[in-house]
């Protein structure tokens, strides 16, 4: 069986591209992996950024102590989107990380934690064969560029 490599969105900086996680507890029936890029993108009006546009990663960093953040990134206008997605964090009171140094994991509220003592997971991707893999999938650490 070959060994599918997975990219860990943001371990990697681009200057045409920012990763971002967001806390979201489980439980929490209004915002959900589906939803949330939408629903803290509009959070603030008016809009901020000018060009490009937010999008979900459809990948999850479990820290340790089992919190999951889900990853979206934005483009073009990346200062509007920034602040466009950290104003609807503070409306929303909902919590925001960041890879940093392509080895740890940095959330807003001041925790960090090394990469190698976190889980990943996946959803919303298609298999070898071509199907639709929509439930959160484990991703082995091996095998993460």
């Amino acid at each position: 069986m070959k060994i599918e490599n997975v990219i860990l969105p943001g371990k990697e900086e681009f200057d045409f591209r920012e990763y971002r996680y967001i806390y979201i507890q489980s439980g929490n029936g209004k915002i959900t992996k589906d939803n949330f890029v939408n629903i803290i993108a509009s959070a603030n009006s008016p809009l901020i950024p000018k060009t490009g546009g937010v999008l979900s990663e459809n990948f999850i960093i479990i820290t340790p102590d089992n919190k999951h953040f889900y990853g979206l990134s934005y483009s073009k206008d990346l200062i509007g989107w920034r602040q466009q997605i950290e104003k609807g964090i503070v409306i929303l009171d909902l919590n925001i990380g960041e890879i940093k140094d392509g080895k740890y994991f940095s959330i807003l509220n001041g925790e960090k934690y090394k990469l190698e003592d976190c889980q990943f997971e996946r959803y919303n991707f298609y298999d070898e064969t071509g199907n639709l893999i929509k439930s959160n999938t484990p991703v082995e650490k091996e095998k993460i560029l």
